[in-house]
């Protein structure tokens, strides 16, 4: 079948970049999706030495008893402990005081302390019984709250799976909107409140996510009302069992907010719309609903109502309260601010608003956002508030302000000059201190703060102090959005690595050990700067080390033969999609960047002339015993090219079965000048923000010569080195698919396996494929169900690999990873659904040094090991 082309012009499509964006590096997030159905789930001085978090294990998953279960793997994060926003975080109001935490891609955590529970000082993720169909990939958390009457019973707000429809494909689909989850046991299980059939958006990872809440809350004087403060459907309000209902009374209607629709006339799921649900707790009682209400509605102003949310009126303060936080007396503080286009008039303010009048309470002007506010229980004019990097505290509230600094960094080579928090890993760099999205005095210990921003959370023990000092708490919070996992089968012994991702924002880590911190991220010498980006780094020619803003690799092979050898492919997140790439000569302890990269001169457009274009992300494989054969397959750019030099050179790579040569011919269409060459794969042309799994080279041929390729429809073998390629005689594949993943046996020559991981929409999975004559003819595997992912480990004989699944066999219901001892002809459950459905799934690979270790990329959740204990 034929797959529409997609290449981007090399000028014209890099986006303008503003001072604003330059501020806000860390709201940029990868989100893509895999998807469920499940409607309930019962500082000091600076040192060259790099920081190491010396931390133990992360906690186990949780395991039922049960005897169908007594081959599971014990599962546990790998311990990398940043990257992700955090987004939002709420403290019980009563004992056991719980803090909990909201991401935008990586699910809910619960903090438990020495005194709670075993796992001292941790996080604990709270939604991974969920799979990725249920909230189309990583989950995102738009707000949560916690029931002040009954602190076991907690809310939170996030896109999922509602309705299934036959789409004009054929295919079984899901339907998503916002909905209402509630646990009554602090996490441990969830159900649906009812309000997903209304289709409320929620944008758990839209703009002002990081800036806006809580817009979930719960009558602290009648737990039966709680309110959602919804972007683009306004305000709901749920009484008991009762369902749903819009709130009006005087609100303004969400339509009615600036900026609803774009210019093209589109929705606009970017705008904060309605932001927070505020009670003034004193104005009712045990017998009575609260009576005074507060709604944020940014774009209108702030709202009140003083009869329990039957009638409204606009109290003004300013047009857009972004939180707020209310202090037992009834006096509220309001934060207030707007993102400017770029980077210009962006405005903000912090307002108190106290027996009916407002007061101007402004640390620094209003040219920033101050992002949240938070005040202290029992002392009313204790407040504090936040801005990027900034933090402030006030006793007397808000005439006078202390300013401080964030200073929240490892030593970075970049800014020698910046102080080094010493509880920082050693991969994270001087910005780490910026873009503090929330901030909260703890109810149960007033000296004890806690912010949240896009690496983590962090906390003072004592805010009072002349200089209180933040340190990072990141045990077990792990929200790094992963692309790959590659295992080089480097022996341990002689220092080979646990192993080596790829993932967004970091570009990736070399994992010495997979229960140790990483203390730096991977980093290549001499990627040349964007032309176009010029201005942002006037005295550079190459990219300094570290890597100075986020990144990502979307592709990452090793030499099998030669396991000292990898490389990565990868683009710049914000510097135009920027093509990043790199090799390394010693298992990943140091990168360089290739001496060239593919480009060709191709059509614009608009066909008024030819612009020189570059490979950008996308896949790449490395030949088993020669390492300077590699093939690339871009995301964007070029298309398809090899190399034998190394990278000094490459290639167009071409399709030996092509089509006839198009008639009638035109010399302008860049599809018909590449008539002859391999076909541009769909999913992995999409988007960088996409890894499709569409390349590989084969693990045991002796010569080294031959690799396999998917272009979305059919399959594609090479015996030269990626240099010709002949197309399969297989038919029938799933087509239209986001990741697929070509995995070959790494013992056997020509021994292939493709998985067809299912779109996040697509309510039923796909076959596991085989093939044992090097891709010339495919079989499905008849004792699999469904596969997502497909893995090969070492096994208990040298030419028998164990294999690992990810999806269903026999009767099963839910995905569970499953392993096979005899070649896929039986299967063994080795991770147990109603616990862990790994949500937002992208890669898995197992260990061929070690048997029984494997470990799954998971988009916004980290990378996940299995093991034998």
């Amino acid at each position: 079948m034929k797959f529409p082309t997609i290449h981007l012009p090399s000028k014209g499509y890099f986006l303008g970049l503003s001072a604003f964006v330059v501020l806000m590096l860390l709201v940029i997030n990868a989100c893509t999706s895999t998807p469920t159905n499940e409607n309930s789930l019962a500082i000091s001085a600076p040192s060259l030495q790099p920081t190491l978090v010396e931390a133990k294990a992360p906690p186990t998953v949780r395991q039922r008893q049960s005897t169908a279960l007594k081959n599971s793997f014990s599962w546990r994060n790998v311990n990398i402990q940043g990257m992700g926003y955090v987004t939002g975080l709420v403290i019980a109001p009563q004992a056991p005081y719980d803090v909990y935490v909201r991401t935008d891609v990586g699910g809910m955590y619960r903090y438990d302390t020495p005194s709670v529970s075993k796992y001292h000082h941790s996080w604990l993720p709270l939604m991974d019984m969920f799979n990725t169909n249920f909230s189309k990939g990583g989950i995102g958390v738009e707000s949560i709250a916690v029931d002040a009457s009954q602190p076991n019973r907690i809310y939170a707000a996030v896109t999922r799976n509602q309705e299934i429809f036959t789409d004009k494909d054929g295919k079984q689909k899901y339907k998503y909107s916002g909905e209402i989850m509630v646990s009554h046991n602090r996490g441990q299980s969830w159900q649906a409140t009812g309000l997903g059939k209304h289709h409320v958006y929620v944008g758990a990872n839209q703009s002002y996510r990081s800036d806006t809440g809580e817009r979930l809350a719960v009558d602290p004087n009648n737990s039966q009302i709680i309110y959602f403060a919804s972007r683009r459907h306004g305000l709901w309000r749920k009484e008991g069992n009762a369902d749903w209902v819009q709130v009006t009374g005087g609100l303004p209607t969400a339509s009615s907010l600036p900026e609803y629709k774009k210019a093209n006339g589109k929705d606009n799921e970017d705008i904060p719309g309605f932001t927070f649900v505020t009670f003034d707790k004193h104005t009712g009682n045990s017998h009575k609903s609260t009576q005074n209400i507060y709604v944020g509605v940014h774009g209108s102003g702030l709202w009140q109502s003083q009869d329990a949310g039957k009638t409204w009126q606009n109290i003004q303060g300013a047009d857009n309260p972004l939180r707020s936080a209310i202090a037992n007396d009834g006096t509220l503080y309001v934060a207030f601010g707007t993102w400017g286009r770029n980077g210009n008039n962006t405005t903000g303010s912090l307002r108190r608003y106290q027996n009916g009048a407002w007061a101007e309470i402004t640390p620094d002007g209003n040219g920033r956002v101050y992002s949240s506010v938070t005040v202290q229980l029992n002392q009313a004019n204790t407040v504090m508030a936040v801005s990027d990097k900034f933090v402030y505290r006030s006793t007397n509230g808000g005439k006078t302000w202390q300013k401080q600094t964030m200073a929240m960094g490892a030593f970075d080579a970049n800014h020698p000059q910046d102080t080094v928090n010493t509880s920082a890993p050693g991969y994270y760099q001087a910005y780490a201190s910026t873009g503090i999205a929330t901030i909260k005095i703890d109810p149960r210990n007033p000296k004890q703060v806690w912010w949240t921003n896009g690496w983590g959370v962090a906390r003072t023990d004592d805010v009072t102090a002349k200089t209180p000092v933040y340190k990072w708490m990141m045990n077990n919070l792990e929200e790094l959005d992963s692309n790959m996992v590659r295992v080089p089968p480097k022996p341990k012994s002689q220092g080979g690595a646990d192993l080596i991702s790829a993932v967004q924002d970091k570009i990736g880590f070399r994992h010495i050990n997979r229960n140790q911190v990483p203390t730096a991220s991977i980093s290549p010498k001499n990627i040349p700067i964007n032309p176009a980006f010029k201005w942002a780094n006037p005295d550079w020619k190459v990219y300094p080390q570290p890597f100075p803003h986020i990144a990502g690799a979307t592709g990452i092979d090793y030499s099998y033969g030669n396991p000292d050898r990898i490389a990565f492919v990868g683009f710049h997140q914000w510097q135009g999609f920027w093509g990043i790439h790199g090799i390394s000569k010693d298992n990943g302890k140091n990168w360089t960047a290739f001496d060239s990269i593919p480009t060709e001169e191709l059509w614009k457009n608009d066909k008024s002339g030819k612009e020189k274009v570059s490979a950008i992300a996308g896949q790449i494989a490395i030949s088993p015993t020669n390492p300077q054969n590699m093939v690339w397959s871009p995301t964007w750019g070029t298309w398809t090219h090899y190399t034998t030099d190394g990278g000094k050179t490459w290639q167009l790579s071409r399709n030996l079965d092509h089509q006839p040569k198009p008639e009638p011919f035109d010399e302008k269409n860049n599809d018909h000048l590449h008539y002859n060459a391999l076909p541009k794969s769909w999913g992995n042309s999409i988007n960088p923000w996409v890894s499709s799994y569409i390349l590989a080279a084969d693990r045991k041929d002796s010569q080294g010569k031959t690799f396999y390729y998917f272009d979305g429809g059919a399959f594609y073998y090479s015996l030269d080195g990626g240099a010709n390629w002949r197309k399969s005689k297989a038919e029938k594949f799933p087509t239209w698919v986001l990741r697929p993943a070509i995995v070959p046996n790494p013992v056997q020559q020509g021994d292939v396996w493709m998985s067809f991981a299912r779109n996040p929409e697509d309510v039923n999975g796909n076959p596991l494929y085989r093939s044992t004559d090097g891709g010339k003819t495919f079989k499905i595997v008849a004792s699999v169900k469904s596969c997502e992912f497909v893995a090969f480990g070492k096994g208990k004989a040298a030419n028998i690999p164990y294999i690992y699944i990810f999806g269903k066999v026999g009767n099963a219901t839910k995905e569970s990873i499953y392993k096979s001892e005899d070649m896929g002809k039986n299967w063994l459950p080795i991770s147990d659904p109603d616990i862990l459905q790994f949500p937002g799934i992208t890669y898995m690979e197992g260990d061929m040094r070690t048997s029984n270790l494997l470990y799954v990329a998971l988009t916004g959740r980290g990378i996940m090991v299995g093991e034998r204990e």
